[in-house]
């Protein structure tokens, strides 16, 4: 089973434009709860698989999408 990865992000919306984001990518990735234990900043997070995630990111900084990086 690969590793994975769950990003939080700073808003829904942020969340919700990577989502659009990663799905026009044909990246595989997964909208979950925030986990209470990581923070409760937004309600969603995106979980990809690690072997995926610096692709990820470069998507998301290249849309503006605001995510927290001090949490990967």
């Amino acid at each position: 089973m690969p590793a994975e990865v769950v990003i939080v992000f700073k808003s829904t919306h942020d969340v919700i434009k990577a989502k659009s984001e990663l799905e026009k990518a044909c990246i595989a990735h997964e909208l979950i709860p925030t986990p209470k234990e990581i923070s409760s900043e937004c309600g969603m997070s995106l979980r990809v698989e690690k072997t995926v995630l610096n692709k990820v990111l470069e998507i998301l900084r290249s849309k503006g999408v605001r995510y927290r990086d001090d949490l990967l």
